[in-house]
């Protein structure tokens, strides 16, 4: 058998030993009798040193001291060399950790980012919003709508017919109707007639019959369309729409795709020959062509114009944009999403802040005017340059989206060689290849790269990790636990009796009130802990031996050794045994229990000492 300090004992040699003790006479008087308590007759070389083991203090109960590397050789360091040879190792790799973890966070807070550039290729791309639109406003069913002014207004010269017509033009936020050209007295009287012609109907209302139910149609504006070498009906593929301050216009429908490449899967569309009976002597000089996306706004750039009798061949290649949010590189608010939706935004915006109103065009399009009302038509036509000149001459500084796509355009024009056309626009347009360029940004530090970096210097210099704090947490708790614990009894609060040392036999939950549970009167019956305690028996160790258990004869000489002392009321235990100098509480797994061979010479001195004091 082993104790815990390692020393080999022999029960039938600590036996015999002991018996031979018993027995042993009391020596004489004129010999000196040196004390086992001393153990100056006991080779006590392989024993440390009573003092020494009184100041060891055990560091175990702190939950996270071997969490951190040298922390634990700082705490178990004896000497004062030691102990400042690892507080210079500690701070020195707590302040390199501590500088390369503020690197870290800064970088990762400056949101530091890289970008990647992909070329995929794919079996369809989705062809851009192309949108086409005369250059003037004036193409309208002109039959319908003089015969409406003839009934409300009678029999007047066409020139003032048509001068009533380009001021309503205006007044609905068209540009180039020249409405605004006249001078203020003949504003006036042109005024007068339009809400002469207009009667009870309100703005939208002339605007709805005279572009909506009257304006020109898809067959009007296209001839033939093209896709590769496949013919398509023109109103199938293009629907009408209205661009800001340009008019009635028809757009490509979304789900338009090429589906092969360049020459092979070409969109070609040949446009009618229109006149503009209004403006510029009944021709029409151009026509217009923006590049949008799938929102309704359209802008007034970017745009391409297109001559009369020419070719024009538009290649696209197309890059797809995913960006991450900054406070000045990209947006994610809706109103940026589109190309055109926060410059046509805005505005509207300020042309509400100006006068209250808005157009028609936009009226039923866009949310953000359901409650907006229409300007009347006098208020567009007498502001009208500071309306349609304020967009390009100040700006809007719209904000991109973070996700987008953006289409290219390459535009080639030449003169059309066709000897006989019937045509008056022609434009073929095209992806050269099946592919798109994908720019992606991304941080150079990511969350989870982030963590790792924190950890890897935590770990490598400190040796730390998230469960290092958990233990520390954990022991902060500890103790702010016992603080307020012992506040509470000093305070007579009432507490749980879990506080206290209660008796088995109470219920654990029962609560009793500080002064009973600290009163001489125990707060649970006399006879319950008789009848527990009165089977049981203690040995001088105290360790509880049940009734009938045999002890050994080390341990009867103890037991009627200690019983003899307990009944003389004035022995004083100090006088035999050394008073310990460290508590019964502390952790002293250190210290080996003594050889019975000695603990035995002990008692039978003690009781020799006894005798000779009775």
């Amino acid at each position: 058998m082993n104790c815990s300090c390692g020393h080999q004992t022999d029960r039938e040699r600590v036996t015999h030993a002991a018996r031979n003790m018993y027995i042993m006479k009391p020596p004489p008087e004129n010999e000196v009798f040196i004390s086992p308590i001393t153990l100056a007759s006991v080779n006590t070389t392989q024993y440390e040193e009573a003092l020494k083991i009184a100041q060891f203090h055990c560091n175990c109960k702190y939950l996270w001291l071997r969490e951190l590397h040298g922390l634990s050789a700082f705490m178990m360091s004896n000497s004062l060399m030691s102990k400042v040879f690892w507080a210079i190792v500690i701070m020195a790799c707590a302040g390199w950790s501590i500088g390369n973890t503020i690197s870290i966070l800064k970088q990762y807070g400056d949101e530091a980012t890289t970008t990647l550039l992909t070329i995929l290729p794919t079996k369809q791309l989705k062809f851009p919003t192309m949108i086409f639109c005369p250059r003037n406003p004036d193409f309208l069913n002109y039959y319908n709508v003089l015969e409406d002014m003839y009934n409300h207004l009678g029999y007047m010269e066409n020139t003032t017919n048509f001068h009533i017509l380009q001021y309503a033009m205006t007044g609905f936020g068209f540009d180039n109707a020249n409405g605004d050209t006249f001078n203020e007295t003949y504003r006036e009287q042109i005024h007068i007639y339009y809400l002469k012609w207009r009667g009870e109907r309100t703005q939208y209302e002339m605007f709805d019959f005279m572009f909506n139910k009257n304006g020109y149609t898809c067959t009007d504006l296209f001839q033939t369309c093209y896709g590769g070498s496949q013919t398509y009906n023109c109103c199938d593929i293009f629907q009408p729409t209205y661009a800001m301050l340009r008019g009635r216009c028809f757009r490509l429908i979304d789900s338009y795709y090429q589906n092969d490449t360049d020459e092979v899967a070409k969109l070609s569309i040949f446009f009618n020959n229109m006149t503009s009976p209004i403006l510029n002597t009944g021709v029409l000089p151009q026509l217009v062509l923006y590049n949008g996306d799938s929102n309704v706004e359209i802008g007034i750039y970017p745009r391409y114009y297109l001559n009369s009798n020419d070719w024009n061949r538009v290649r696209f290649y197309q890059k797809s944009m995913i960006l991450l949010p900054k406070s000045d590189g990209c947006s994610t608010d809706p109103i940026y999403q589109g190309k055109f939706t926060c410059f046509v935004y805005k505005w509207l915006m300020q042309l509400i802040e100006q006068y209250n109103c808005t157009v028609p065009y936009y009226k039923y399009t866009l949310s953000y005017l359901k409650d907006v009302p229409i300007c009347e038509p006098d208020v567009i036509v007498n502001n009208f340059e500071n309306i349609s000149l304020t967009p390009s001459t100040i700006g809007y500084k719209c904000t991109s989206a973070c996700s987008r796509i953006e289409n290219t355009v390459t535009l080639a024009t030449s003169i059309d060689t066709d000897p006989d056309p019937s045509y008056m626009f022609r434009i073929e347009a095209s992806f050269t290849y099946l592919e798109y360029e994908q720019y992606k940004e991304i941080r150079t530090t990511s969350t989870a790269g982030f963590i790792s970096e924190l950890g890897g210097q935590a770990g490598l210099f400190v040796g730390s990790s998230v469960m290092s704090f958990v233990q520390l947490f954990n022991s902060v708790f500890i103790q702010i636990y016992k603080i307020l614990r012992n506040y509470c009894n000093k305070k007579g609060i009432r507490v749980r009796i879990g506080l206290y040392q209660t008796h088995p036999s109470e219920p654990a939950d029962k609560y009793y009130e500080r002064d009973a549970a600290l009163s001489d009167e125990p707060p649970y019956p006399l006879d319950t802990i008789l009848e527990v305690e009165e089977p049981n028996t203690m040995d001088a160790d105290g360790m509880l031996l049940e009734a009938g258990d045999p002890i050994s004869e080390v341990d009867a000489i103890e037991l009627e050794t200690w019983s003899s002392v307990s009944e003389i009321e004035s022995f004083d235990s100090s006088n035999y045994l050394p008073t310990p100098s460290f508590s019964s509480s502390e952790q002293h797994s250190t210290i080996c229990e003594e050889p019975e061979d000695i603990r035995t010479a002990k008692l039978i001195w003690i009781r020799e000492n006894r005798e000779m004091d009775l």
